[in-house]
């Protein structure tokens, strides 16, 4: 068996992911994962840009926090 160095940043990183909202999460996941825009996005989730904009906001916010701890 060989050791993973990067397994506990995955697993956190999962949980973090896990614990967002729906929408932020297919958000952040169909933009950083699926390379979407967020005009693309939008028209996929029936919801205006600038309201895509503000979920991907929220789930880098919540990422980082979970991630990297709370914003000083």
């Amino acid at each position: 068996m060989t050791h993973d160095p990067h397994a506990a940043e995955r697993q956190r990183y999962r949980a973090a992911l896990a614990g967002l909202p729906a929408i932020p999460r297919i958000v952040f996941l169909l933009h950083s994962l699926d390379c979407l825009n967020y005009e693309q996005i939008a028209f996929r989730i029936g919801e205006d840009v600038g309201a895509v904009e503000r979920h991907f906001a929220t789930a880098l916010k919540h990422l980082v926090r979970e991630i990297d701890g709370p914003f000083p």
